[in-house]
């Protein structure tokens, strides 16, 4: 055992050692065009300038080539121009602590980060907002974001950032709730902040991964990616953004987490590979934006409270088709037509044949003309059936899809065909609780299956709808759809995850809600168990390894059965010390809301390190979107009167704190 010891202490000195230098100092008059990174040393330029302090300008065939590379495309539909600022915002808005410059942060001398978040606090280490009181959440997960050069973060074509904007939602809300540390020894997740979405990006993923290998420790740390995390939302998912296993680049990103749209763990028949790997990655559920949900009538679902009183009196009962779909079906989009004798519907083509893995086609082959069942191509009243309907077909379509979450958000239950695809949040969600999953070869007799569903079976279900419902919302950031408090909202679950994950290393997913009674209560949308919502796991049950020379891409696996490790770093940062705890509580209140009274916000920190000032959400409430909620007094209120303008920073939850993201509310925390 001393030998043991001993060797990891002479491990721990030699990683010190090894270990990137930080805090190194940039070019000088770097600050005057550029943004100093005082971590690394690294002076981030615009995208039309560049040199060692961004005093060299690009000339017009340099930069269009820069362009080019970026994404750009000057000439269409939903792109803009390179060289301009208009239209281009900044993360965050860079805090108020730098100025916008065609959507990269030119953040003031001691402030950098690509949202200027971050500065060197006491010891040299980062701090996040300290003049603000910025704390990280007591109930984790802890995660560090790196800053990637601008190549690979914010010179990138706006259109990239807002068409599929989760990633740029994700690294508001880690703010607003807390998760993210400015520290990555005391965290528990690494997010690379990239946006994923097609083919041609994967060189970008892997050139992320060896720039963080090289300019930081916790990438070799954690055996070669482990416990790193990217948002990849193409359709279909990991396999999109990742080289495949035949390509020399595949080792490097294997072991990281890859957070997606798409469940599908075994190859299909059709021609579909396997993308979601069950021991690493999560299935994100589709984020519908609140234009969409007004579309589709899911503002005023029968999930709302209001719905029995507001509704309309044909709305409120559930005297719509048994089963019911509207939408494509055959993979050309014509409309299919049924022969005798023909194996399936007939389409007017052969393109994209394999479109939904057949399901929409052999659904509408076998029951296109049954009572009951209402499959249409279109449909006008689209969001009325929704809410009439007693089940809703909810297939895939050209990869992931969505029709499950309209579904689940208008309060139909959801009927699940997709052999070998997990839907969003599985093996942790449940659902088989609230909806109903049938095997393809039991399409012939799906009538048979839904009838076989009792009135007591339904009822069960129905009543476990609006609880995965606020799973399946991204309610913080755009607003209650459904009377909610945004506490069980998809960002929530995503943090909840994380931080059982953290907390129980090497547990298989389809275990992890057994042994972590937190986690459940929070699916069971349950106030958690008292030992778990008031012990803080202040730092992650899984060790660093920081292997002095470990190889990129390495196979070592951190994922054990949580015991001692030969050259693991035993003792983390534990609580609000260093730079970030000691700058908030200097900071405490500064700029973090006016102390209240009858259990508003006070100034300081408690005994837990938690943001004292953090608003109570019984002052503060999620706003919402809900025509139900219109003119009612004792309900929510319409975000469009608390807010003037959108997207908002951090989320419709901070509406109260636009200015300064460290006061969002998270009382829950």
């Amino acid at each position: 055992m001393d030998a043991a010891r001993g060797f990891r202490t002479a491990l721990a000195v030699l990683v010190v050692l090894a270990a990137p230098a930080r805090g190194l100092p940039c070019a000088n008059n770097c600050t005057q065009l550029g943004t100093c990174n005082e971590d690394l040393g690294r002076c981030d330029c615009p995208r039309h300038l560049d040199g060692p302090a961004c005093g060299t300008a690009l000339g017009v065939e340099a930069l269009a080539a820069r362009c080019k590379k970026l994404y750009f495309h000057p000439k269409g539909k939903w792109s803009t121009n390179c060289t301009s600022p208009e239209h281009a915002s900044c993360l965050l808005d860079c805090h108020g602590r730098g100025t916008c410059v065609a959507g990269w942060c030119h953040c003031q001398p001691g402030a950098y980060g690509a949202d200027c978040a971050l500065s060197t606090g006491p010891g040299g280490r980062p701090a996040l907002l300290p003049e603000r009181g910025y704390v990280p959440r007591r109930t984790g997960p802890r995660v560090y974001v790196y800053d990637l050069p601008p190549v690979m973060s914010s010179w990138r074509s706006e259109w990239s950032l807002t068409d599929r904007p989760l990633m740029r939602m994700l690294l508001e809300r880690l703010l607003a709730a807390g998760a993210r540390v400015a520290d990555g020894d005391t965290a528990d997740w690494y997010l690379l902040p990239l946006v994923l979405r097609g083919n041609d990006h994967r060189s970008w993923l892997v050139k992320a991964a060896r720039h963080v290998a090289r300019a930081h420790p916790w990438w070799n740390a954690t055996g070669g990616g482990h416990r790193h995390l990217v948002l990849a939302l193409g359709d279909w998912g990991r396999t999109e953004v990742e080289y495949a296993r035949k390509f020399p680049e595949s080792h490097i990103t294997q072991n990281i987490t890859f957070a997606t749209y798409w469940g599908l763990y075994e190859d299909r028949p059709c021609g579909w590979e396997a993308s979601h790997r069950n021991a690493t990655d999560i299935v994100l559920p589709v984020m519908l934006r609140p234009g969409k949900m007004e579309a589709l009538g899911l503002l005023q679902g029968r999930l709302h409270p209001a719905f029995p009183e507001l509704a309309q009196a044909q709305l409120r009962e559930r005297s719509g088709p048994l089963l019911y779909f509207a939408g494509r079906i055959c993979g050309d989009m014509s409309v299919p037509q049924v022969r005798n004798g023909s194996a399936g519907p007939v389409c007017a083509s052969d393109k994209n044949s394999a479109y939904s893995g057949g399901v929409r086609q052999a659904v509408h082959f076998h029951h296109w003309n049954r009572t009951g069942f209402l499959l249409r191509t279109s449909d006008q009243d689209y969001g009325r059936h929704l809410v009439t309907a007693r089940f809703c077909l909810a297939p895939t379509g050209a990869g992931h899809g969505q029709r499950q979450i309209q579904a689940v958000l208008a309060g139909c239950v959801p009927v699940l065909i997709s052999d070998g695809v997990l839907q969003p949040w599985e093996p942790f969600l449940d659902w088989g609780s609230f909806g109903v999953r049938v095997a393809e070869a039991d399409i012939p007799r799906l009538h048979e299956v839904l009838e076989a569903v009792g009135p007591e079976e339904y009822a069960r279900k129905d009543a476990a709808l609006r609880c995965a419902a606020q799973h399946l919302a991204y309610s913080l950031s755009q607003g209650a759809s459904m009377g909610e408090s945004g506490r069980f909202d998809a960002f929530e679950t995503l943090l909840a995850v994380l931080a059982a994950r953290a907390r129980h290393p090497g547990t298989p997913p389809e275990r992890l809600r057994q042994v972590d009674p937190a986690l459940d209560a929070f699916l069971d949308c349950r106030e958690p168990p008292e030992a778990a919502a008031t012990e803080r796991e202040p730092v992650s049950a899984m060790p660093l390894q920081r292997a002095v020379g470990g190889s990129l891409g390495g196979n070592g696996s951190l994922e054990g059965d949580g015991g001692e490790r030969t050259g693991s770093v035993g003792a983390r940062v534990v609580g609000e010390g260093g730079a970030e705890g000691g700058a908030a509580a200097a900071e405490a209140g500064s700029g973090a809301g006016a102390a209240g009274t009858g259990g508003g916000a006070a100034a300081g920190r408690n005994a837990t390190g938690a943001a004292a000032n953090v608003p109570s959400t019984a002052l503060r409430p999620l706003c919402s979107i809900s025509p139900f909620d219109e003119g009612q007094s004792q309900r929510l209120p319409m975000c469009r009167h608390v807010y003037g303008s959108w997207p908002l920073q951090g989320g419709a939850i901070c509406a109260y704190s636009p200015r300064n993201i460290a006061a969002c509310p998270r009382a829950w925390d």
